[in-house]
């Protein structure tokens, strides 16, 4: 399950980087074996506005990723 759910995370986001809507990210999990959650930090591309980043990440990422475990930011530097 956890291979499974990482690679259809990556590969989600790594097709939202190619066409620009998100700078890069960074994919963190927590928890125990067998009960890991996931958590992403996302950059936009600046163009975009963060709530519109957000709640396109979210819904895309909907059943992988809980809502609230996702961040989104401006710039590199946050």
């Amino acid at each position: 399950m956890f291979g499974e759910t990482q690679a259809a995370i990556f590969e989600r986001l790594e097709v939202t980087k190619k066409f620009g809507l998100v700078a890069d990210y960074h994919v963190s999990w927590s928890g125990r074996k067998g009960r890991l959650i996931p958590k992403v930090q996302v950059w936009g591309n600046g163009g975009t506005t963060e709530y519109v980043v957000q709640n396109y990440i979210a819904q895309l990422l909907q059943g992988l990723v809980p809502a609230q475990q996702i961040n989104v930011s401006d710039d590199r530097l946050n």
